[in-house]
């Protein structure tokens, strides 16, 4: 008898002795303590700091013939910026080189070609996203897989799309490997890159 009295006193004493663990001092978000938000928000600042650094260096380099290499500037970056830094670096240095190429004369590696009359349109043999979409192709073939170049995002710039899915069919479609596109003066064999 005397427990079903205690009974209403005794439960809103044990309910706040419970606690949630996932809420925090400022509300059930664990992440709205002020000292996360800083460091998350000094974070970010340093990963933008490193972007634009990252940015600067990469197209000086590429402006002074300098081969590409972001942890030449080692000193620019740390462990927990590098790959803000890195990122836009090689962004900076292919787009300062590709800009180059044009004034210079040398179309885009990206760019269509413009069919002549009576001929069908074809990737030029040293065009290394063509080549290297190739290469996927003939990987994917003979390693049974089926024919999806999008399963290669991330691998082959974005602006280069249809070059590497028009080399990616045609190696994924070749009928022998001796038709497979030259690559002299691009640096090597793109089968184990």
């Amino acid at each position: 008898m005397k427990l079903s009295l205690l009974a209403p006193l005794i439960l809103p004493l044990l309910l706040t002795q419970c606690t949630d663990p996932y809420y925090g001092p400022n509300g059930p978000d664990t992440y709205a303590n002020p000292y996360r938000q800083d460091m998350r928000d000094q974070g970010s600042q340093m990963n933008s700091m490193a972007f634009e650094r990252g940015q600067q260096d990469g197209q000086a380099d590429a402006q002074q013939g300098q081969s590409q290499n972001y942890q030449r500037n080692s000193s620019r970056y740390d462990r927990n910026t590098e790959m803000a830094y890195r990122d836009a670096y090689n962004q900076s240095y292919g787009l300062t080189m590709n800009s180059r190429r044009e004034i210079a004369g040398y179309p885009n590696q990206g760019a269509a070609q413009q069919p002549q009359q009576g001929t069908a349109q074809q990737a030029p043999p040293r065009d290394p996203t063509y080549n290297q979409g190739y290469d996927y192709g003939l990987r994917d073939r003979t390693g049974g897989r089926v024919a999806d170049p999008s399963a290669q995002v991330g691998r082959y710039d974005p602006r280069y799309r249809s070059s590497f899915e028009r080399g990616y069919y045609d190696g994924y479609n070749a009928t022998s490997p001796s038709s497979a596109p030259t690559n002299s003066g691009a640096g090597g064999n793109l089968w184990f890159r």
